[in-house]
């Protein structure tokens, strides 16, 4: 259900600021799917608006920090599906963003022993490094 509303969304003619709309939590639709690993989700918004990619929470978490921070990597095949989307550039801005906590998104995949995390963001990180 959560898809096709999405789907209708993104469809509907701008100025279309549904996806913009944020929680008490300053959670928007990208990151609430990023938070639950919603994979479907985020690609049918991020393909049609990958603008929002850059949206943040209140506590300054991008789409990367709430996927590393999954339990038991769970956001591993999440994060390498949107890693496949975004350009080098913007991920080489997401994997360096911190939030409040001073954190980036491998530091907090290091903290949940998130294994497979820390290797697609530590190789995404190393390729980034090359291309500059």
């Amino acid at each position: 259900m959560a898809l096709s509303l999405i789907e209708q969304i993104v469809d509907m003619p701008s100025p279309n600021r549904l996806l913009e709309n944020e929680n008490d939590d300053g959670e928007t639709p990208l990151l609430i799917s990023a938070k639950l690993n919603q994979w479907k989700l985020i690609e049918i918004i991020l393909e049609n608006r990958s603008d929002l990619v850059q949206q943040k929470d209140k506590y300054d978490n991008n789409i990367l920090h709430l996927l590393a921070e999954l339990s038991e990597d769970k956001g591993a095949e999440t994060i390498k599906n949107v890693f496949k989307i975004l350009s080098n550039d913007i991920k080489k801005c997401l994997l360096t963003e911190k939030n409040q906590k001073n954190e980036t998104p491998m530091e907090i995949a290091k903290s949940h022993g998130n294994t497979q995390c820390i290797n697609l963001l530590a190789f995404s990180t190393d390729v980034g490094k090359k291309n500059a």
